[in-house]
């Protein structure tokens, strides 16, 4: 990101960094919104649940249920996190 934001910097200026950092920073977003437990997403979606659920009477979800969905997203992250770092480590980037 760093080679790109240069890059981009030197042919269009700053219109173009600003580009590429309102670009990130909607993906992340977008990726915080899956719904899967551990993100801001899983958590939406459990609120939704419980809404649509408690139409007659208040309804509330047993997170207690959603703890292996949680470690297995929890452990896809970290798989990544760590091939990342190691690929880093290996072959970094030249600057």
């Amino acid at each position: 990101m760093l080679r790109l934001g240069s890059e981009v910097t030197e042919q269009e200026g700053i219109g173009g960094l600003l580009v590429i950092l309102f670009a990130m920073n909607v993906f992340i977003g977008i990726f915080n919104m899956l719904p899967l437990p551990p993100l801001d997403g899983g958590h939406a979606a459990v609120a939704i649940y419980e809404r649509v659920r408690s139409r007659r009477r208040r309804y509330f979800a047993d997170a207690t249920r959603l703890l292996p969905v949680t470690y297995a997203v929890l452990m896809v992250l970290v798989v990544v996190f760590v091939t990342a770092l190691y690929l880093d480590i290996v072959n970094p980037l030249p600057l």
